[in-house]
């Protein structure tokens, strides 16, 4: 999650600072047109364009940072709330600006009094406009997941195509209770407060989440990088450990401290845009169907994480955190051949 936070605050600091650039050259350009009463002796162009760039990189900072905590602390919250919040801090940047750049002014000797003109409209438009195009983004990139908003855009799902994945089934322990205990209006709350909490160890892990299905969450990681099948084991295992750190709090809310089981199994998938109103990106094959079952006999094997010998076979490091259990050969519903599954738990 640090480092998603990280990466967002450089690459929109620098992107401000080009959005900058460009606003001067594009006003360079305006002023030296044919259609232009010609430049104002107080304007230069390098000062222009090197003003224009700090001033882009630190209110990029300031973005965000500001998007950081829209995302933190308002992730739940409607959409509105965090627009205001934007909204506010621009003002509040727009106003510093204006102050900085009538204190550079007047230590140039250049008498500067404050005014609103057709030149602030143009650039509060301009910057509102980037700053929420920015939200947009970052409410885009939480919907379809980190990094797959770039190869959306880009296509890259519009013709189906294989991938090697690992995929995990995250279902909720003795669900049906909780729901008849909480009623239907706060088991849907307390299922948006557990599936808000779980997603900082899930991105902490490199997971991606594919599907929310009811009280269950699919997650799926590449099987490309050898280490995601490392961060598959840990990423349950931090989810547990996550939870239980937050017991008190779901104790206090709800009555109940939240649980989770899981399956997880690798292979081959089919991955490729489908639909056309609310388009969205599927994975289809056996992988999943599979993985589904093998999370469905954690309880009859009285296991909390089962995997299958395959995604077994490919975990080579950390062997001493994890404790593996051969379950045997498992008839699974739905499939003509055993699979062995393994049990994980790991080591105090």
């Amino acid at each position: 999650m640090r480092k998603i936070k990280l990466q967002r605050i450089i690459i929109v600091a620098f992107a401000m600072a080009v959005i900058g650039a460009l606003q001067s050259l594009y006003d360079h350009a305006t002023l030296t047109s044919l259609f232009s009463s010609g430049q104002s002796d107080l304007y230069q162009f390098r000062n222009a364009l090197l003003f224009n760039i700090i001033s882009g990189f630190s209110g990029g900072l300031v973005a965000a940072f500001t998007l950081n905590f829209i995302d933190d602390k308002y992730r739940t919250k409607p959409y509105y709330q965090g627009l205001l919040i934007i909204m506010g801090v621009f003002t509040i940047v727009w106003v510093v600006r204006n102050v900085v750049e009538g204190a550079i002014l007047m230590k140039s000797g250049v008498p500067f009094h404050f005014s609103f003109d057709g030149t602030d409209i143009k650039n509060i438009v301009f910057w509102m406009l980037i700053v929420l195009l920015a939200y947009f983004y970052l409410e885009m990139n939480n919907k379809f997941g980190p990094g797959k908003l770039l190869k959306i855009f880009l296509g890259k799902f519009n013709t189906p195509l294989e991938e090697n994945r690992i995929f995990m089934f995250l279902d909720l322990k003795s669900s049906t209770s909780i729901a008849e205990k909480l009623g239907g209006i706060r088991y849907h709350l307390f299922l948006k407060a557990l599936f808000s909490d779980v997603t900082i160890p899930i991105l902490h892990t490199q997971g991606e989440i594919y599907q929310y299905v009811g009280d269950e969450i699919v997650l799926t990681w590449e099987m490309d990088r050898p280490e995601n099948v490392e961060h598959c084991l840990q990423c349950f295992f931090e989810i547990q450990k996550f939870l239980e750190e937050r017991a008190s709090k779901y104790l206090q809310n709800f009555g109940v401290r939240p649980h989770f089981k899981a399956g997880a199994h690798c292979g081959c998938v089919i991955a490729g845009e489908i639909g056309v109103i609310k388009r969205d990106i599927t994975y289809s094959g056996d992988v999943l169907n599979t993985t589904a079952r093998i999370q469905g006999m954690c309880n009859e094997l009285q296991s909390n994480f089962l995997i299958s010998q395959s995604l077994f076979e490919l975990h080579t490091s950390n062997k001493q955190l994890y404790k593996f259990e051969q379950k045997g050969d498992i008839s699974l519903k739905g499939k003509a051949t055993p699979m062995e599954l393994m049990a994980v738990s790991r080591y105090p």
